[in-house]
């Protein structure tokens, strides 16, 4: 006897179908679900371009703090000519200010101070991650060495090197002959006047440059 199906079992495509369509309309589309992949508990840091402002911790060395007085760490890099410079044997002859430059505009001043720092008997060389060519637009005759120190090993020892940008911080120190540091500042570089006048005082502070003549009022 041949048996016919029931009105349920003629609807089964049906509900089979409708629960597919229903299914389909519940998923996100496909750049739905692109945009939303990953993005819950994520977070991404985006560390600052060299040129963003930045507020430049104090000097740290291997063993602490760097303070005035401390030894600097020796420094023996070349610049763009080859021309080496080490400054155990450079500061026999005199005090030298070494300047951390962390984008090319931070040598500008450093260029206009050159004249005034070299009046003061003290020499003037520039570390920087770039080459002088980066300069040459901003100056149009670059006169401070400029020593490449791609790897910033030299920014790590002096404590001036910023682990975000892998840069170091713009700073100056000033270095005597015994190879003591007299001034020392990170974070930024002082405008040409204000550079040579740091410069002065701390010579004078430190006994190796007498002080200058009290200005006769008129």
């Amino acid at each position: 006897m041949q048996q016919h199906p029931s009105s349920f079992d003629r609807r089964i495509p049906q509900l089979a179908l409708a629960a597919l369509v229903a299914i389909a309309l519940a998923l996100p589309a496909p750049e739905a679900r692109a945009q939303t992949t990953g993005s819950k508990g994520t977070h991404t840091d985006y560390a600052p371009s060299p040129t963003s402002p930045a507020q430049a911790p104090p000097a740290v060395s291997h063993d602490g703090r760097f303070l005035v007085g401390d030894e600097a760490p020796d420094i023996e890099l070349r610049d763009d000519d080859n021309r080496p410079f080490h400054l155990t044997e450079a500061r026999r002859e005199k005090a030298w200010l070494i300047v951390f430059a962390r984008v090319p505009e931070d040598l500008v001043e450093v260029e206009r101070g050159k004249v005034d720092v070299a009046a003061l008997g003290v020499g003037m060389v520039a570390i920087a991650p770039f080459h002088r060519d980066r300069v040459t637009p901003l100056v149009a005759k670059p006169q401070v060495q400029l020593l490449n120190d791609h790897a910033s090993r030299i920014a790590r020892l002096y404590g001036v090197f910023d682990p975000v940008t892998s840069n170091p911080y713009p700073g100056v120190f000033l270095v005597d002959r015994s190879g003591k540091i007299l001034m020392m500042m990170s974070g930024g570089i002082p405008d040409a006047g204000e550079l040579a006048r740091l410069t002065r005082e701390a010579l004078e502070l430190a006994g190796q440059r007498a002080p200058e003549p009290p200005q006769a009022l008129h």
